[in-house]
């Protein structure tokens, strides 16, 4: 009797020494970017004939969806790729980061490397060796972040039927840098010792809340000195004006009684106060350049005030720790300072009082210092 002809694509179980092999047909995506039927082989080891068939149905039905199982294209062809189309739909600042991990990281790491020989086991290995490197646990998350964002749209693009950059094990986040805010008495002294230009600058950002990028992207236009409010519309990086970093960035901060006075104070001192210009600029009415500023104006004055070094995120995290102890709602706190991922209560705005909104900005500008104004000598300018 002749053998029934084994079915082309059904795989088959082979007897071994060592136990049982598999053999079969699948779908693999080529360097050039068109797919191919490839025959695959793996040993299996002492297991049973049952097991052995199970795992190569499996394989089988894997490779009858006609999808690429493996993809032999090279890692930094898809970067390139996602580079020039995935990429854009990020702002500014999160590309500048990205392609710089990119380059300095990723591609040196897996630029030559077949998108499927990146398994799990790899990029856990990659993990351990930063870990040996000594990078910071918040460091090797942005680097494995932005990894698994490209091999998400490896997936989405058929290269790869799973991410192998989920469920990596990372090591825990912890705070390097000690995270503080300043005190009235501390915010007060730094104020003095700086010009009208500084202290509009570091005022303006203790008592609203604002990102730095949001701070130096204000016009003019934005200050409605007479209902005491200050539209948020706009954000600044690297010189790039875009819109603030989330929808719930787009906001109205109501203006305390000092805040106002530091942007008046400055007003009297800026080269112009057209609408359009930008608030805090150079004398070409460029925006100033946010690090330039901590150089050249706030460490100097930390410095000769005994104080340690403030950034703006200090200013930010000051602002929400003062309503915090001043007992402001933080359903509130997160609508002034434009959060997005808070909690879902917080996140109910339209709940959120006029009233409550102007008493928390109040309650934070009545807790900041008596200004000393200094309406004599000259005001240092920031080149940007």
């Amino acid at each position: 009797m002749v053998p029934k002809k084994r079915q082309y694509g059904s795989g088959c179980l082979l007897k071994r020494e060592r136990g049982w092999a598999i053999r079969w047909r699948e779908v693999e995506r080529a360097p050039d970017g068109t797919t191919v039927k490839v025959l695959r082989y793996e040993m299996l080891g002492q297991i049973s004939r049952a097991e052995a068939g199970r795992q190569l149905a499996a394989k089988l039905a894997a490779a009858g969806t006609q999808q690429p199982v493996r993809s032999r294209v090279p890692f930094q062809t898809l970067v390139t790729q996602w580079e020039a189309t995935v990429l854009p739909v990020y702002k500014h600042s999160t590309q500048k980061h990205r392609r710089w991990i990119l380059k300095k990281h990723l591609l040196p790491q897996f630029g030559d490397t077949a998108v499927c020989d990146i398994t799990r086991q790899a990029v856990q290995a990659y993990v351990a060796q930063l870990m040996r490197a000594e990078y910071a646990p918040k460091s090797i998350d942005h680097i494995h972040d932005v990894l698994s964002a490209i091999l998400r749209t490896a997936v989405k693009w058929g290269h790869l039927t799973d991410n192998p950059a989920r469920a990596i094990d990372l090591p825990p986040l912890k705070t390097v840098r000690p995270k503080w805010a300043l005190t009235p008495a501390q915010a007060t002294t730094l104020l003095e010792a700086l010009s009208p230009l500084g202290r509009a600058m570091v005022g303006l950002a203790i008592l609203s809340g604002l990102r730095r990028g949001e701070l130096f992207a204000l016009r003019w236009r934005d200050v409605d000195e007479t209902g005491r409010l200050l539209t948020v519309r706009e954000a600044i990086y690297d010189g790039v004006v875009s819109t603030p970093k989330t929808d719930a960035g787009r906001r109205q901060i109501p203006l305390s009684a000092t805040a106002l006075a530091l942007i008046t104070e400055w007003k009297a001192h800026a080269y112009t106060s057209e609408p359009d210009a930008f608030v805090f600029s150079t004398r070409k009415g460029h925006p100033l350049a946010p690090n330039n500023v901590l150089r050249r104006v706030v460490f100097p004055a930390c410095k000769s005030r005994e104080l340690p070094r403030a950034t703006w995120l200090t200013f930010r995290r000051t602002y929400a720790s003062w309503s915090h102890d001043k007992g402001v709602s933080g359903k509130v706190v997160a609508q002034l300072m434009g959060h997005a991922n808070v909690d879902t209560t917080l996140n109910v705005y339209t709940q959120v009082l006029d009233g409550s909104v102007r008493t928390a900005m109040e309650t934070v500008g009545d807790e900041l210092f008596t200004i000393v104004h200094k309406t004599e000598g000259s005001t240092p300018i920031v080149s940007s």
